[in-house]
């Protein structure tokens, strides 16, 4: 069984209509939904935004139905250079960008007792790959950084930059599913699409280019799915 996680309604509302032998459920305040998608078993959540939000779906995810990997899809805000809303983005790594343990000789963005960062798994990697090779997207592989704030300026953008150079992205849950499956030794990839440059304009952007991503994003899910 394979679990997947969106924040929001858009970014679970296409791959929700194409489940079949659709059930719905409700653990706390988390949407649940149970069905065949391209042949595989799925529990589609619809964790809520935010970091909290995200490790309690995890949690859930995990504890109730045991799935053997988890996809956490959804938007993103683009930090590497060249990125344009509606690329797609996997992860190789995924850290906190709001997370500082420095004083006690932690890296930036390390989480005290943890690792440095939260590796995907090598197989969903290869496999997520293929998947938008299928599709005429332009995708980047890299590091994924997330905090429980929209970043909405440049200034932020760039003090996130400073920090992490690397960063190809940033958003608001998927720190929170990696370090969850983490714990639980759980496989994990994340992918997401640029729906904003993390800029200025990311509040205009964000707002008008969500359908865009989300219909990017949902196509990695369902051709992934097929490979696995």
């Amino acid at each position: 069984m394979i679990g997947i996680i969106g924040a929001m309604e858009e970014e679970v509302a296409i791959l929700k209509s194409e489940i079949q032998n659709l059930t719905t459920e409700k653990i706390a305040h988390v949407e649940i939904y149970r069905g065949l998608l391209l042949g595989k078993e799925v529990v589609l959540m619809q964790s809520g935004i935010g970091k909290v939000n995200a490790a309690i779906c995890t949690t859930l995810l995990i504890s109730n139905f045991k799935p053997d990997y988890i996809i956490n899809t959804g938007s993103a805000g683009g930090l590497g250079s060249g990125l344009t809303v509606g690329d797609v983005l996997v992860s190789t790594d995924v850290l906190h960008h709001d997370v500082d343990a420095t004083a006690f000789g932690y890296a930036q963005g390390q989480v005290p007792m943890m690792p440095e960062t939260y590796k995907a798994d090598d197989m969903l990697i290869d496999k997520t790959k293929r998947a938008i090779s299928k599709h005429n997207y332009t995708a980047q592989t890299g590091l994924i950084v997330s905090g429980d704030s929209f970043i909405g300026s440049a200034e932020m953008k760039a003090s996130i930059l400073e920090k992490f150079p690397d960063a190809m992205a940033v958003e608001m849950e998927a720190a929170a599913v990696a370090q969850t499956c983490y714990q639980f030794n759980t496989p994990f990839i994340i992918t997401r699409a640029v729906s904003d440059l993390a800029n200025g304009e990311a509040e205009m952007s964000f707002e008008q280019f969500l359908k865009v991503a989300c219909v990017s994003s949902s196509n990695i899910v369902k051709s992934l799915l097929e490979t696995l």
